[in-house]
């Protein structure tokens, strides 16, 4: 049996790099891919790289639709946009 493919989303977050952690760790699931909102300076960088691993060939997109299009299933660790808490 193939291991489901798994997306995280909010990647760059506390969360979000002990998920991709413990994905990778896993003889279970494989990790597919990785969303971070646009503009992130994680975007487009390979999240090996980014966790202090070897590259891992899957980058950090933007792109949801194109990102969980290839996973069996997608764990959401994203906080909402909360204008209120931004500086002016």
């Amino acid at each position: 049996m193939e291991k489901p493919g798994i997306v995280v989303t909010g990647a760059s977050g506390r969360m979000g790099r002990m998920l991709i952690s413990q994905i990778l760790a896993s003889d279970k699931m494989k990790l597919v891919g990785t969303i971070e909102r646009s503009g992130s300076e994680w975007v487009g960088r390979d999240i090996g790289d980014l966790l202090g691993r070897a590259p891992l060939g899957i980058a950090v997109t933007d792109d949801a639709v194109a990102a969980i299009a290839k996973a069996q299933a997608v764990i959401d660790f994203t906080t909402p946009r909360r204008p209120w808490l931004s500086p002016s």
